[in-house]
């Protein structure tokens, strides 16, 4: 959600900077011969150490101009269980009167995997989240303590492989998750209603088509812990996820009467490296009641683990 010119300018910059430099990438968030990309709204089913920082976003909403600058960081205790941490910058200028700038509220988290089958590339995960009201509620946050449990999941489409022709659409992926946030504490004239939450990603493996389609990607070894070996265009090119995002949330409308959805559709692109995951999107409003202005959403996505090994240590292994 930036000033437009100069946030475009920033992601592809960045984007295409850390493409050069970024080497091999990393089997990460891994379900079978599956890897997942971080998304950039919709939770992770996978349980991980990351860092992301920034997710910056740019929207034009019905009451203002907002642009946030996000950051959270997730570690995994156990295989199947992580705790996370998030927080946020927030700039929001309502329409005819001067910008505002000050923090979000800060989130803790937890997930857990409840069920893998590395066969059919599926994940099935439990998360619960508690958002403290900390925040500057002139820039959004709500003045409330939140508690919001979801239902997290993550299917690629590997199973339609052995087919001749349906094989080409083995290299999707779908990653959604399901949430509900349940406000616990606040004045009774601030406290928001309970939001429902969906999300889903479609998402499109480049490696999985080139080493399991194609056969035509000798580099691509998850036992190694790489998607593709190499630092060339053909290689970079070959670590590349094309998706689409689909975020919708259900608000209370006009008098705090009933609820409304609202919501974005963002399609984008991620390169997933050995260290890092980059992706950038347009940010799509599904409906008038979002706001009718094209915004930008972007990810810096840090496997801490790979960068900083003695941090992937584990209570229980």
């Amino acid at each position: 959600m930036r000033w437009r010119c100069v946030s475009a300018f920033w992601c592809v910059c960045t984007l295409g900077g850390f493409l050069c430099l970024a080497p091999g990438a990393l089997a990460h968030g891994i379900v079978g011969k599956r890897l997942f990309i971080e998304p950039l709204v919709t939770q992770d089913a996978s349980p991980k150490n990351e860092l992301d920082l920034p997710v910056w976003e740019v929207i034009e909403a019905p009451d203002g101009h907002t642009a946030a600058f996000n950051y959270s960081v997730e570690k995994k205790l156990m295989p199947r269980f992580s705790v996370s941490f998030d927080n946020s910058v927030v700039s929001f200028t309502p329409n005819g009167r001067g910008s505002v700038v000050g923090f979000g509220n800060i989130g803790f988290g937890a997930k857990y995997a409840l069920y893998r089958n590395a066969a059919h590339e599926f994940i099935l995960s439990s998360a619960f989240d508690v958002e403290v009201p900390t925040g500057n509620p002139r820039v959004g946050a709500n003045s409330s303590t939140t508690l919001t449990p979801g239902l997290l999941y993550a299917k690629g489409f590997g199973d339609l492989s052995a087919h001749r022709i349906l094989k080409w659409l083995s290299p999707l992926a779908l990653q959604g998750d399901f949430t509900l946030d349940f406000p616990i504490k606040g004045d009774s004239k601030s406290a928001p209603s309970k939001v429902p939450h969906v999300d889903m990603v479609l998402e499109y493996s480049l490696p999985y088509l080139n080493a399991f389609v194609r056969h035509a990607d000798a580099g691509y070894s998850l036992e190694e812990g790489a998607i593709r070996k190499g630092h060339s265009l053909r290689a970079i090119a070959g670590n590349l996820f094309p998706f689409a995002e689909f975020n919708f949330s259900w608000v209370p409308g006009d008098a705090g009467i009933g609820l409304r959805p609202q919501g974005f559709i963002r399609p984008g692109l991620v390169y997933v490296g050995h260290y890092v995951e980059i992706g950038a999107a347009a940010e799509l409003p599904a409906n008038s009641f979002t706001g009718r202005s094209v915004g930008a959403i972007g990810i810096v996505d840090l496997f801490i683990g790979d960068v900083f090994p003695k941090l992937g240590w584990m209570i229980h292994k």
